[in-house]
């Protein structure tokens, strides 16, 4: 089964109106619940959006649902570039992809989190 933005949230909310469907729905399908990248990207522009700690939400939407490995590592690392950089979340999510490769960017915000950057605005 694969979890939308809003069955997750129900979950993690202290009240929703969706909240008692959601508890249910995972308890009878807990470990056969997965969600995607993009999913956790819209609930990172929400804790953005209303200054929640990304990190811990991520850490309590991993305890409920299954993700790949690849998933959970990235959406980790992009929280901690969003909570600790003040990145914005795409950019967090880029950085958070790019790994140990080297960026192609103009933006130098990546430089302020240590990646290695090809700065495109400079002639090649």
């Amino acid at each position: 089964m694969f979890a939308d933005t809003d069955f997750l949230l129900a979950l993690i909310k202290e009240s929703d109106w969706l909240k008692k469907n959601a508890v249910q729905i995972l308890e009878e399908h807990k470990g056969k619940i997965r969600t995607s990248v993009s999913v956790m990207i819209e609930i990172a522009l929400l804790c953005k959006k209303f200054r929640i700690n990304t990190i811990k939400v991520f850490t309590n939407i991993f305890e409920l649902i299954e993700v790949s490995q690849e998933t959970y590592s990235v959406c980790m690392q992009a929280s901690v570039y969003i909570e600790k950089y003040n990145l914005n979340v795409f950019d967090a999510f880029h950085a958070a992809f790019c790994g140990n490769d080297k960026i192609i960017s103009s933006d130098s915000i990546f430089d302020n989190i240590g990646l290695d950057r090809f700065n495109l605005n400079k002639n090649p």
